[in-house]
């Protein structure tokens, strides 16, 4: 029925219990006291409400139907007409000014021919024109309803009484879980009084909360602990709000679209509530998280932010949890969650929240974001929680309770939000952090979600707008010392629950502000997207990519969030796939090349970085398909394709070597990038350089092979995408050498500590690794145990990584021009042991330190080769024929040739994993 889709933001007030003395409803029922056997005149006044007939001078009609105790939510209309029946029966008689009537009779059940036996509970309002242009809702844009058979009801002046110590507001338990405390702030109203399913939903004096100052509370026993009971706050006998604080709630019409699949018995709406209705009972509120949360220095983050609706086809939590092994194979070490608290509607991208300490329903259970959460945690991930403070949609119990309803707008004497937002950023209720309440609402979220769930931080949306300084949009960036100290405030609160959690700010304020506040330990997003999009695109105009550094910025330490896409950008292949140079455009593998390179520009600058969900697969479905916040489309099958394939193998050898490397990528004790528009045709590049580690990258973003000049440090080098034998020595003082690159490609190197002149310590094992020492290949560390539990290849569950696709350049050529090797000796990139998976080499997991003297993160390793873990060990020459294979950890190179080797270990479970070796 279409007064099932009505519900905008607000569920209508009842009609009929709206007001107090000499205070004119919406609506009002004559009599006040309706019956299903006789009949009642219906005075609507159009001036109130949504407004949307105010004025009106033609013909009104209603459309009206009936909630029965057959209905299966409070707005279930049964019993309606067609939408724009104009019927003589439905029209409305003009009384003066904006008020209009309609008799209903000769009986309530005669006139909407209500079977015998069915209960009739509430009558259901929509007033129209007669063309239906023009609709009269209530307060919100909501049904309208005038509730039956309800006994005479006067509130009484509430008693006064002092709140119990040590309870906050919102809804606490008893030890035992068999009564509820309730506590609800509400200054200057008049009555307060509980409605739910453990009183039938009757009004009485019994069921008055105890006034408090400007709180109102009341302690209950339940009747059975072990269930869950809807209810709601009726103030001043006439607003209906769900509590605040509740950590799940019940909609009447959103609820009933989330499938049985999603939340397996979810309980409908209460008949007799009336919008949403909070719960409370059973769960007890959410316990403690069963598993330790993950910490990392915040500059070390390599993060993937999704949505959960669009990452998978199921769209939940639950599924997404089922795509972890592929995130830890792909390396990020944390994932950035968009807005999961209960938002307005099941289909969004969650930036109009309105209970902040309830999951979502449409994403799944309570238990499912834990189980996410938790899962998460085992992979040693972070999850980071994207968190809308700046402002809340109307449905928010915190807009509804203080509401102009002519402005359509929070009233001036709200108090935890701002009638019109100080700045030009807000789309919904602007929320006035100055004040003291709304920063202990929000602590008291930000504790919920770390204690409750393991959150293990936040990202803060539009940390800009938390200001009370009137600006505009030239303006509203500048330093504002209110905002630090609020956002200080937050951050101070949040390391006090766990000093490791992250504080990252979406923020994007003058450098003075974000550097303070990066100082304080906070992290900032950096969209590096419009210069990173021109590269990719093929211009070298706007191109510079200097901004992508903290260092850019003249800050001693790295702080920025860099990306190239987030949810907020136009997808990077899409541009380069529509306005790309023609090289570009019409050459699909020159552009997962060339998305690809900027990947490795993203990934090889200092700081933390964030991936946007398929962005590794180059994901080029446009932002604006199906409306900017619209559903998009689920593309793992992207993985399947060969060429997106290998751009996912990049990604995964990338974020291994910031794993391999964790300090080296957060804090370089030097730097030097050549990334500016000047640096296009001669080739750009970044050096990293830490203790006796370096990582040296030389980028060509054009259509033509170049020869690259780049500074060496002295030092063992390696070449990380070529075969250069065991690398190659730098002398005292350093020394510059030409590089040749290809077109759209890059050329890779990494400088470590050399522990014997044949090893060649690029692919390491996290718990073990392969290596050679004495005229031996050995196997060294606990290669038994598994880290990257329970999966460990490169996206794994799907298949190793790189199989069954062969070289980056396969089938037609190599990644070096013109179809030869990339580097010596004349080897396609990987073909056939090296690339990314194939056949022998796992992707990111379960490698380790690039050339660090440790294993696991810079643990030491187990040590000897006693006990590895290993039942084969081989060796294989670089055209694939098997030269020697043993059993055990220890192999001899007697006899052996000069040259370069692959040697591939075997556990006992069947894991494989290799490492390309040099025999002396």
């Amino acid at each position: 029925m279409r007064g099932i889709r009505m519900i905008i933001w607000l569920v209508g007030l009842a009609a009929g219990s709206v007001g107090l003395a000499g205070v004119r409803a919406q609506v009002t029922a004559v009599p006040a006291r309706v019956s299903d056997s006789l009949g009642v005149r219906i005075v609507f006044d159009a001036a109130k409400g949504s407004g949307g007939l105010r004025g009106y001078g033609g013909d009104v009609y209603a459309h009206t139907g009936v909630i029965t105790d057959r209905s299966v939510s409070g707005v279930d209309w049964r019993y309606a007409p067609a939408w724009g029946d104009n019927s003589v029966k439905y029209r409305l008689s003009p009384v003066g000014g904006d008020v209009w009537q309609l008799d209903i009779g000769p009986s309530v059940r005669a006139f909407y021919g209500v079977e015998a036996g069915e209960r009739i509970l509430k009558l259901a309002f929509v007033f129209r024109s007669g063309d239906g242009l023009r609709e009269g809702k209530a307060e919100g844009g909501g049904d309208i309803f005038v509730v039956l058979d309800e006994d005479e009801f006067v509130p009484v002046e509430p008693e006064e009484r002092r709140r119990p110590e040590g309870v906050e507001d919102g809804i606490s338990y008893s030890e035992g879980g068999d009564s509820v405390t309730l506590v609800f702030y509400a200054p200057g109203k008049e009555h307060v009084h509980l409605l739910g399913d453990f009183n039938g939903w009757k009004r009485g004096n019994e069921w008055q909360l105890y006034r408090d100052g400007g709180y109102w509370w009341m302690k209950f026993g339940l009747p059975d602990g072990d269930k869950e009971y809807g209810f709601q706050y009726l103030v001043d006998n006439g607003l209906r709000v769900a509590d605040p604080y509740a950590e799940k709630v019940l909609d009447p019409v959103y609820d009933r679209e989330i499938p049985a699949a999603v939340y397996p018995g979810l309980q409908a709406c209460p008949v007799m509530g009336e919008g949403v209705v909070s719960v409370l009972g059973a769960s007890g509120g959410v316990v403690a998280p069963g598993g330790a949360g993950v910490a990392r220095a915040g500059e070390e983050l390599c993060i993937y932010e999704l949505l959960v609706r669009d990452f998978t086809e199921e769209g939940t939590i639950r599924a997404a949890a089922e795509r972890l092994d592929y995130l830890k194979a792909l390396g990020v070490n944390a994932v950035e969650l968009m807005p999961v608290q209960e938002f307005e509607g099941n289909d969004s991208w969650g930036y109009n929240p309105a209970f902040y300490f309830a999951p979502d329903k449409a994403y799944g259970r309570r238990e499912d974001y834990r189980f996410f959460i938790d899962e998460a945690h085992r992979r040693g991930m972070a999850v980071v929680l994207d968190v809308v403070f700046n402002h809340a949609a109307g449905l928010c119990p915190l807009a509804r309770l203080y509401w102009d309803s002519a402005g359509g707008r929070p009233a001036g004497d709200n108090p935890w939000m701002n009638a019109v937002a100080p700045h030009p950023y807000s789309v919904f209720c602007d929320f006035n952090h100055e004040e003291p309440k709304v920063r202990e609402f929000f602590k008291r979220v930000l504790g919920h979600w770390m204690l409750g769930y393991g959150v293990d931080g936040f990202r803060f949306d539009l940390s800009k707008g938390f200001t009370q300084r009137q600006s505009s949009e030239a303006t509203a960036g500048l330093y504002d010392a209110s905002r630090v100290a609020i956002l200080k405030d937050y951050a101070e609160y949040i390391k006090g629950v766990n000093p490791d959690a992250y504080v990252i700010l979406e923020h994007f304020c003058e450098d003075r502000e974000e550097r303070e506040l990066a100082e304080a330990g906070m992290l900032l997003w950096n969209n590096l997207g419009g210069a990173l999009g021109q590269a990719v695109m093929g211009y070298r105009e706007g191109s510079g990519l200097e901004a992508g550094s903290a260092g850019g910025r003249g800050w001693p330490f790295h702080r920025l969030v860099t990306y190239g896409e987030s949810h907020d950008e136009e997808r990077v292949m899409y541009k380069a796939k529509t306005w790309g140079v023609g090289a570009i455009r019409d050459n699909s593998r020159n552009r997962y090349f060339q998305a690809s390179l900027g990947g490795a520009f993203l990934l090889c600058m200092p700081g933390p970085k964030l991936v946007w969900q398929f962005g590794e697969l180059g994901y080029d479905v446009s932002i604006e398909e199906n409306g900017r916040t619209g559903r998009k489309p689920v593309r793992w099958d992207y993985y399947d394709d060969a060429d997106r394939r290998q751009m996912f193998d990049f990604y995964c050898r990338l974020l291994e070597l910031r794993a391999a490397f964790p300090r080296l990528f957060a804090a370089p004790e030097r730097v030097e990038m050549r990334v500016g528009e000047e640096d296009w045709e001669s080739g750009r590049s970044i050096m990293l350089e830490r203790g006796d580690t370096a990582v040296l990258l030389a980028g060509n973003f054009t259509d033509d092979q170049i020869t690259a000049r780049v500074g060496f440090a002295e030092g063992y080098w390696e070449d990380v995408f070529g075969l250069q034998g065991g690398g190659f020595e730098v002398p005292q003082g350093g020394e510059v050498r030409e590089v040749e690159v290809a077109k759209h490609f890059l050329r890779l190197f990494v400088r470590v500590r050399r522990r014997d002149t044949a090893v060649e310590a690029v692919y390491l094992r996290r718990r073990c690794e392969i290596r050679i020492s004495g005229g031996w290949i050995v196997v060294e560390g606990d290669c038994a145990a598994s880290y990257g539990e329970p999966h460990a290849s490169c996206g794994e569950p799907h298949q190793l990584c790189g199989e069954p696709h062969a070289s980056y350049g396969e089938p037609h050529a190599s990644y070096g021009e013109p179809h030869a090797s990339y580097g010596e000796p004349h080897q396609l990139y990987g073909e056939p042991h090296q690339l990314c998976g194939e056949p022998h080499q796992l992707c990111g997991e379960p490698h380790g330190n690039y050339g660090e003297p440790h294993g696991n993160r810079g643990e030491p390793h187990a040590g000897g080769s006693e006990g590895c873990g290993i039942v084969e060990l081989s060796l294989y020459g670089i055209g694939g024929e098997r030269v020697r294979s043993v059993k055990g950890c220890r192999m001899s190179l007697s006899g052996i040739r000069r040259g370069v080797y692959v040697a591939t270990a075997r556990t006992a479970s069947g894991e494989v994993f290799a490492q390309k070796v040099v025999a002396p």
